[in-house]
């Protein structure tokens, strides 16, 4: 009997937040890439990209930014930050779900746009919330599903390993909207 493996050679964005992140982003990231990756998920790290320097505080770009920013260069901070933003973007683009960090305690705009990006593309958005889903904005709370808000990761883990290889997992309607399988000639 062959092993059912929906989430296989799909794509995966990491979205969350980086710049005011105490970690820089780096610790949820690490965690969860493994988890995915051994259900033959492709990851979409932005502080790993493979084709492009990375926006890792470590990497070359990110301290010259901040540099530029605290001298008051901001037409040039622009401009490097075009290629990173069109590269997160890109990712989102080629990824089929995004997991987010959602940390309403931190500031991250690039996050909000990536995950409303993929939400009007209407890619599974599955957020993993720092806080009661009460505290979180009346805008988000409207526009993603309930079901595809977590309270913990080990929650999230549970959902994509039913996703990924239950046959009788219970799609509700927002799932069945979201999550696209293609197998050969099916789609299921």
């Amino acid at each position: 009997m062959k092993k059912l493996n929906r989430l296989k050679h799909l794509g995966a964005y990491l979205s969350g937040p980086i710049d005011f992140a105490n970690d820089k982003g780096h610790g949820w990231r690490d965690e969860i890439t493994p988890f995915l990756e051994d259900m033959g998920v492709e990851v979409f790290n932005p502080l790993k990209h493979k084709y492009f320097g990375c926006e890792d505080f470590d990497s070359h770009k990110r301290p010259k930014m901040k540099d530029m920013a605290t001298k008051g260069q901001f037409k040039e901070l622009r401009d490097q930050m075009k290629d990173v933003n069109h590269w997160d973007l890109r990712s989102v683009d080629l990824s089929s779900f995004l997991v987010v960090n959602y940390d309403n305690s931190v500031h991250m705009a690039g996050t909000y746009e990536e995950i409303f990006k993929a939400n009007n593309q209407c890619k599974p958005v599955l957020l993993v919330l720092s806080c009661r889903k009460s505290e979180i904005s009346s805008w988000v709370l409207g526009r993603f599903p309930d079901e595809h808000m977590f309270e913990s990761w080990e929650q999230l883990k549970k959902y994509l390993i039913s996703i990924n290889s239950n046959k009788d997992h219970d799609f509700t309607e927002a799932d069945n909207k979201r999550w696209l399988f293609f197998s050969g000639d099916h789609i299921f």
